[in-house]
């Protein structure tokens, strides 16, 4: 007996003198400060009273309570004599965790809760915060949740400064503070979102002011440094309408260029919101050294400027050269033409509509388009696109046969074309890559996001009648008649444009939106070898090439599930994959009706209810007839013989909507009750087959 009391006197004294290691946080929060430095450190305890359960060897066991030589308090499970499971420990200064112990360490999940009145509750490692948790600081609304490391905001998340969350930051963290992608939004409204670094906007990022400035592009050291877009935007005053100041439709002030500490400063481009813009050298936010300044009515001023004026010569006049529009039609002008009064009387012609053309530009440019023409236009501008103008030129029954949008899309290149002067400067002073990120490089022919100012727009039309009615003798009376027997009468100024579908529905809208991706290829490999074909030379169809495969495996990736890189555009949509400038891979494409015709047909892709005389009609309609296709449904083919023209060329949105005209022919036929079962099937099709690039693709004879 004596020698088992003393054994178990022995465990007792043991007990006692056990050291048991408790780590936590000395520091107690009590201000809302972004940046918080924390000081931790193990802290040696000896127990010196013990109340609770025990084992048969003596070692404390389930519930109990301790009390150590510091002051300190533990009551919670034990387990082999060590805090084990649940409990709380407190800490002579009013620290007190309540959660989860491992073998004496704080260690799982539980709340820290300070006198101050501060909390966190979620992960801890060794009495540190780590993984996911939430902390309130004392005597504030300031709150974060997210990840922790060492007690530090590590990772992701959420910083809000106030109760109703209207001033936050989320996103990356590293070492309590700011680090990766991110959003900041201030108590004054403004936003910030992009890369940061050491609490500081660091790299790629837009920052809006408010509903009155918007900047986005390369930041450092927390200010605009590098190529970037500012733009300041007007904002829409109390119940203003789309029938306002067209100079607000037209474009908003925007500055593309180069940044140094958060100014103007190297070479840029200022764009005006009446259409007017200048591009050339800043110093710190004047326009200072050599620019090109081009006024609303495209008059050209080129040289120096020095503290924002220009220098003129004695005499040298500084405004528009007068009032009308300055065409550059020149190449459309016949060497016996009066050339000067030529370019007079289609001024005139213009003015004479101005103020309708203007209501027309308003409504088109601010037009949401309906899908699937889902390209991401530019932001922060109202400027007419090119997609726009093809939806105003279907509602006013101009495309036809000889006048297509490949037609089209050629004179809004040439209309929108820079100056010589222009050019020449860009050459002078601007690099590629900041050409690029300024706007100036060049853009593919079908391009659906090219920005035409109003001046432009009106020289498109002239160019566009030029095409359109070559036999009318002169060049006034070919746009007099597109004015006034196209445009003027069928413009439409409200609604939403959009392509026709046999069910104009959601549901019909996404189908047509996921089809594109697996659409893509097989267009462009038509193009791509019926190019070749004609003569294309090597580096021109090693591009060609490498869209074409961009694309297939673009498809591929979407028809498995997975997601595309993107650069800011949706994968579904019409742009599809883009180049190295993030131009639309297809948009400098186009096929025959020849070619798109003996593929469907080669490939067995058209169903059995569709002829390729049915085929060849439902192509034709989306081209040239969408009006009545839109009120009757699909094309009627008996006076096919009177549209025949297998040598008109078609984009890629005309491809889409052909083929959905196409299945709708098909539903019909069959008795389905959707055009959507169709389009599936043709889907599968698609998905089976592997299209090669050597295809042969034979004449329609």
């Amino acid at each position: 007996m004596r020698t088992a009391a003393s054994k178990q006197e022995r465990w007792y004294i043991q007990q006692r003198k056990r050291q048991v290691n408790i780590t936590r946080v000395h520091d107690t929060p009590t201000a809302p400060v972004v940046k918080l430095i924390l000081h931790l450190g193990p802290q040696q305890v000896t127990i010196n009273k013990y109340e609770g359960g025990r084992a048969a060897n003596g070692l404390f066991e389930g519930e109990g309570q301790a009390e150590f030589t510091s002051g300190n308090r533990y009551s919670g499970s034990f387990e082999h004599g060590q805090m084990h499971g649940q409990g709380e420990y407190v800490w002579t200064d009013g620290l007190v965790y309540t959660g989860d112990f491992v073998n004496n360490r704080i260690m799982g999940t539980g709340v820290y809760q300070w006198p101050s009145g501060a909390s966190y509750q979620g992960g801890v490692l060794n009495g540190k915060r780590s993984g996911f948790g939430s902390m309130q600081f004392a005597g504030t609304d300031v709150v974060y949740t997210g990840q922790w490391l060492d007690s530090k905001r590590h990772g992701q998340g959420k910083l809000s400064f106030d109760k109703a969350q209207k001033c936050f930051y989320e996103g990356g963290w590293k070492d309590n503070t700011k680090y990766g992608q991110g959003t900041m939004r201030y108590s004054s409204g403004n936003t910030y979102t992009g890369e940061w670094e050491g609490d500081q906007k660091q790299g790629q990022g837009c920052m809006q002011w408010g509903e009155g400035e918007v900047y986005t592009g390369q930041w450092a050291a927390g200010l605009q440094n590098g190529v970037g877009q500012h733009v300041w935007i007007q904002p829409h005053s109390p119940g203003a309408t789309n029938g306002g100041n067209h100079a607000f439709f037209l474009m908003h002030n925007r500055y593309e260029g180069e940044f140094q500490n958060g100014q103007r400063h190297g070479y840029g481009t200022l764009f005006y919101a009446t259409g007017a813009r200048y591009q050339g050298q800043w110093q710190l936010e004047q326009k200072h050294g050599r620019g090109v300044f081009i006024f609303e009515d495209r008059t050209v001023f080129d040289g120096m400027f020095a503290h924002d004026q220009p220098v003129l010569k004695a005499g040298e006049p500084w405004a528009p050269a007068g009032p009308g529009i300055k065409l550059r039609v020149q190449d459309l002008l016949e060497d016996r033409d009066n050339k000067q009064g030529v370019l007079s009387m289609l001024s005139n012609e213009l003015l004479c509509v101005n103020t309708e053309l203007r209501v027309i530009y308003d409504a088109y440019s601010s037009r949401q388009q309906g899908m699937p023409w889902g390209w991401d236009r530019p932001q922060h501008s109202a400027a007419l696109t090119s997609a726009q103008l093809w939806h105003l030129m279907r509602d006013c029954h101009v495309p036809e046969p000889d006048c297509g949008l490949t037609h089209i899309n050629t004179a809004l290149a040439q209309a929108c074309a820079p100056p010589p002067q222009l050019k020449a400067l860009q050459q002078e002073l601007a690099p590629v890559e900041l050409s690029i990120a300024v706007g100036a490089s060049p853009q593919s022919l079908h391009d659906p996001c090219r920005q035409l100012l109003f001046c432009e727009f009106c020289e498109a039309l002239v160019r566009i009648a030029h095409v359109k009615y070559r036999h009318l003798p002169s060049l006034q009376q070919r746009l007099h008649h597109l004015l006034h027997s196209h445009i003027l009468p069928h413009a439409v100024q409200r609604g939403v444009s959009k392509l026709w579908l046999p069910q104009q529905s959601e549901e019909a809208l996404q189908a047509l939106h996921s089809a594109t991706p697996a659409l893509q290829p097989l267009f462009l490999q038509m193009a791509a070898h019926e190019q070749g074909s004609a003569g294309m030379d090597t580096a021109s169809a090693a591009r060609v090439q490498g869209a074409v495969e961009s694309s297939t495996a673009a498809a591929q990736i979407s028809s498995a599930g997975g997601q595309q890189p993107s650069s800011g555009d949706s994968s579904g949509s019409l742009n599809g994959s883009r180049g190295s400038q993030g131009q639309v891979v297809w948009a400098a494409m186009s096929a025959s009706l020849r070619a798109v015709l003996q593929v469907l047909q080669q490939r067995q892709l058209l169903g059995s209810g569709v002829s390729l005389q049915q085929a060849l009609a439902a192509f034709q309609a989306a081209c040239y007839s969408p009006s009545q296709a839109q009120q009757e449904g699909p094309a009627d083919t008996s006076s096919l013989s009177d549209i025949l023209n297998l040598d008109s060329r078609i984009i890629f949105p005309e491809f889409v909507e052909g083929a959905a005209r196409c299945c709708s022919q098909e539903a019909a036929e069959t008795e389905q009750a959707s055009w959507l079962e169709p389009l599936q099937l043709l889907l599968a099709k698609l998905k089976e087959q592997e299209y090669s690039s050597s295809t042969h693709i034979a004449c329609v004879r």
